[in-house]
């Protein structure tokens, strides 16, 4: 049997490209055999009639001999395709239509698709990534995967779950060839990191165990393929070449390939070096590689002695950290995640501990919907128009599920169409997604990649949206029968006039009630956020970073102090002020502080820090509400003294006056080291939406400056025209030193506020486009009802009807409509808002202000959707109406 199918198939392959001699033999034989039995009844005409009838029909049989020697199924399928793309193109205005709204709705999700593919599903591009595993910690509170450095030491003694297992921290060294130093993003790497990756260097050498320790001759650097472009031109020469990285020598032994980006998609480095050349690491990423046959969950149970050893040996050295706070220490648990897509900062940050692309993925999949729904009320118009036509084909023989068959290979050429033209749309929206994402697309390897993954999801979506929007308008087209296709074609009880049009517009009009929703909360939220008090100025506030390239504390502490006197008698320049951490965006440093008469127990004083200079507060705007600000008597040798915020006064003395009280940082004994001297308001440090903390600010010139500050300046004008001085100043001290960031504060604010405006963006965009298409939707239904219903308005008309009846009746019908959508979409999209609570400020998710704004907005776009059919109802002539009928 099998042997027979492959013959047959092997015949009917060669068919195909003998057809036309094929085709003359049958009609050759057909004619032989009619012609045999004409000879046979002879030459009378009645003879010849029932020659041709025992015969039988014709063009029967050449159908049942071709089916022989041809694929029947594929010979269908070919000519629904082409019947398809006729009828479509006779029809270019709808076919536009749909391909454009199918294009944007299937694109948007294909570009999310891709992204969430690159983040969470393409593996790395190294031996064996499913053999790659990530270690992390999880506390009572928190999971994290930054571990001490001991902790992998101690994990290095294993010999039996890990092949290999390697260590990474990252880090910002000032490079240096021959021109000024630059910023650039490394990666400290242990020996065993290349060798467990099992990559090789486009040029050169990899670092390797023996580079890996304090005592290697030479110290030595990788460059990533990029940054070998930009900095050297991809010259050869350059391997070999010395550096200098924060103010070290180093060897340039290797250059990576273009497709090598490390182990973390969201933080590709510019250079590798050893992990040696950080004395005392501190925290690490740590990954390894599983024997074969051993699965995560064994080699966290195998691991896990070694992991409580290295908390064992790390508590010792808590001194005077509280019991508890050592229990909570030791009771942390190791956490062994697969790393086939590398380590898991791209996920958590953008998934695990993040609605940001799930919000995008309901945005993206709520447009689609509507679009479906648009198209599902188009398609079931037109098929009333084409229900004359449903029915001669009926009349003529063919059945009710060939004729479901044929328009839905139409629906699916539409729907395919549009996923090709997606693929289009996506090319272009994931980049732009990965901008809002991202602060710097340079530094992530997100790139947009067709490949079979992408593929598959198109077409698997461009299928589903194919039957979801067109299987009910193919079986409502073909309901009716022969006699009532022909016979209720274009009139009101035809397919247009029932209520499954009806239906569907309210479901399309309710779920753009809900993009129209949640546009207006981002877009709210997004207002407030930029308007939102941070407790200092924001305009003509400079920010830079600035370290010298002394490594003595004198030196760096003459260079900060030229640098602030020089650039204090720069044109332009109100104050200046130094900090060991930025006014905002970083957040300034945590610490425990036992204070003196507190009316909080010591458990609970949890605080925030920063180092400043004198001039501080008074060149960022944070108002100084009593006592005095840092001068230049708190230096080194003077008496501990710190400024406090609104929030540490009230939170440790309530209503008892905080100046001259003390507080300590080094245990209960140390309560009286530090003298309250001032009080400043309260201000925002890290992000916008922090709630106020307790803050305490400790004079920077009672400790060595550390090796990089933060320069505040205050202009007078705009800041970006004092920059180019600012350089040249710090150049003028110290040629060597590294500006490693120059920002305003308001340049601060818009980066954090980055995501905001990616949601407040794509919602207004999604939501402007949900409008349109519904708009259209409207429009259509009424604009096919006044065609058809042209003679009835006639008659109403005819018998006194007055224009503006004939007006009401249809935006009676359009104010309905918007009716319906809306009891559909306000509850939806009340529902909707509160999954974005996290992500608003300043409003509920029930404002009602937006809801109102929401409604007004889709009633005037679906009242001047309506609006066009009635004013074409109104000038209906009663006489040329009844003629047409």
């Amino acid at each position: 049997m099998p042997l027979e199918h492959i013959t047959a198939f092997r015949l009917r392959l060669r068919a195909l490209l003998q057809r036309s001699r094929l085709e003359r033999d049958l009609d050759e034989e057909l004619a032989f055999h009619h012609a045999m039995r004409a000879e046979q009844y002879g030459e009378d005409p009645e003879a010849q009639a029932a020659a041709r009838r025992q015969f039988g029909n014709a063009t029967r049989i050449r159908e049942s001999c071709r089916d022989l020697w041809t694929f029947p199924t594929g010979e269908s399928l070919w000519q629904d395709l082409r019947y398809a793309a006729r009828t479509l193109a006779n029809a270019p205005a709808f076919t536009l239509v749909a391909v454009l709204s199918l294009a944007l709705g299937i694109g948007a999700n294909i570009a999310l698709f891709s992204l969430m593919d690159v983040m969470l599903l393409r593996t790395l591009p190294v031996n064996n990534p499913q053999q790659l595993v990530e270690f992390a910690r999880a506390s009572a509170d928190a999971t994290m995967t930054n571990l001490q450095y001991p902790v992998f030491e101690f994990l290095s003694r294993d010999r039996d779950a890990l092949s290999d297992i390697f260590a990474i921290r990252s880090a910002n060294p000032a490079f240096q060839t021959t021109g000024p130093p630059r910023l650039t993003r490394a990666h400290e790497v242990s020996g065993s990191y290349f060798p467990s990756l099992g990559v090789s260097p486009l040029l050169g050498r990899t670092i390797s165990p023996d580079d890996d320790h304090a005592a290697a001759a030479n110290r030595v650097v990788i460059l990533s393929h990029a940054f070998w472009s930009t900095q050297f031109g991809q010259d050869p020469s350059a391997l070999g070449a010395a550096v200098r990285l924060s103010g070290e020598r180093y060897t340039i032994i290797g250059i990576m390939p273009p497709e090598f980006f490390g182990v973390d998609r969201a933080a590709v480095p510019d250079l590798w070096v050893p992990l040696s050349v950080d004395p005392d690491p501190g925290e690490v990423w740590i990954l390894g590689r599983l024997r074969p046959g051993v699965s995560a969950a064994s080699a966290r149970a195998r691991l896990d002695p070694l992991f409580r050893q290295a908390l064992a040996a790390q508590s010792a050295g808590f001194q005077h950290t509280p019991q508890r706070d050592r229990d909570a220490f030791l009771a942390q648990r190791l956490i062994v995640n697969p790393a086939a897509a590398g380590t898991s900062s791209v996920r958590w940050t953008y998934w695990d501990y993040s609605s940001t692309l799930k919000i995008l993925l309901g945005l993206t999949g709520l447009v689609l919907l509507i679009a479906c729904a648009n198209l599902a009320n188009l398609l079931i118009a037109r098929s009333a128009a084409r229900a004359r036509e449903i029915g001669v084909r009926l009349a003529l023989g063919a059945g009710r599920w060939r004729l479901v068959r044929q328009l839905m290979t139409e629906n699916l050429l539409l729907a395919l169409s549009g996923g090709a033209l997606g693929l289009l749309v996506a090319g272009w929206a994931h980049p732009l997604m990965v901008g809002f994402l991202t602060r710097d697309p340079r530094r992530v390897a997100l790139d947009f990649r067709l490949d079979y993954r992408l593929l598959a999801f198109g077409v698997a979506l461009s299928v589903a949206t194919g039957l979801l929007f067109g299987l009910l308008p193919a079986l409502r087209a073909t309901r009716a029968g022969i006699s009532g296709s022909i016979r209720h074609a274009g009139r009101p009880g035809s397919p247009a006039h029932r209520p499954w049009a009806r239906i569907l517009l309210a479901v399309q009009i309710g779920l753009s009630m809900i993009l129209l929703v949640g546009a207006g909360l981002f877009a709210r939220s997004l207002r407030n956020l930029g308007s939102a008090d941070l407790g200092l100025q924001r305009d003509n506030l400079l920010l830079l970073s600035v370290q010298p390239a002394a490594a003595e504390p004198e030196a760096r502490l003459q260079f900060y102090q030229e640098l602030t006197r020089r650039v204090s008698a720069l044109p332009g320049v109100q104050s200046v002020a130094l900090a060991g951490d930025a006014v905002f965006g970083n957040g300034g440093w945590n610490q425990t502080v036992w204070v003196e008469n507190s009316s909080q127990p010591a458990k609970d004083a949890k605080i925030s820090m920063n180092l400043t200079s004198p001039g501080f507060f008074a060149t960022t705007g944070i108002p100084l509400l009593a006592g005095r600000e840092f001068g230049a008597a708190d230096h080194a040798t003077a008496p501990r003294t710190a400024l406090v915020n609104q929030t540490f006064a009230r939170r440790f003395f309530g209503t008892r006056n905080p100046i001259g009280q003390h507080f300590g940082d080094q245990g209960p004994s140390s309560s009286g080291r530090y003298e309250i001297v001032g009080i400043v308001g309260d201000a925002k440090y890290g992000t916008i939406r922090e709630k106020l903390r307790p803050m305490v600010f400790y004079p920077l010139w009672q400790a060595p400056p550390s090796a990089s500050l933060e320069v505040h300046v205050r202009t007078r004008t705009d800041p970006a025209a004092v920059i180019p001085v600012l350089r040249r100043e710090i150049q003028a001290v110290d040629g060597e030193a590294l500006i490693s960031e120059i920002r305003t504060l308001p340049a601060v604010v818009r980066a954090q506020l980055r995501q905001d405006r990616m949601f407040a963006a794509l919602a207004g965009f999604f939501a402007l486009l949900a409008l349109a298409l519904s708009a259209i939707g409207i429009y259509g239904v009424l604009a096919y009802r006044v065609a058809r219903q042209s003679a009835e308005i006639g008659v109403r008309v005819a018998l006194g009807a007055q224009r503006s009846d004939v007006l009401w009746l249809i935006m009676k019908e359009t104010l309905l409509l918007l009716a319906a959508g809306a009891a559909i979409g306000v509850p939806s999209a009340l529902a909707a808002a509160r999954l974005l609570r996290s992500l608003l400020f300043g409003l509920a998710p029930s404002d009602p202000l937006t809801l109102a704004c929401a409604v007004t907005v889709l009633f005037a776009a679906g009242a001047l959707a309506g609006i066009f059919p009635a004013l074409r109802a109104m000038s209906v002539e009663p006489t040329v109406a009844l003629r047409t009928e």
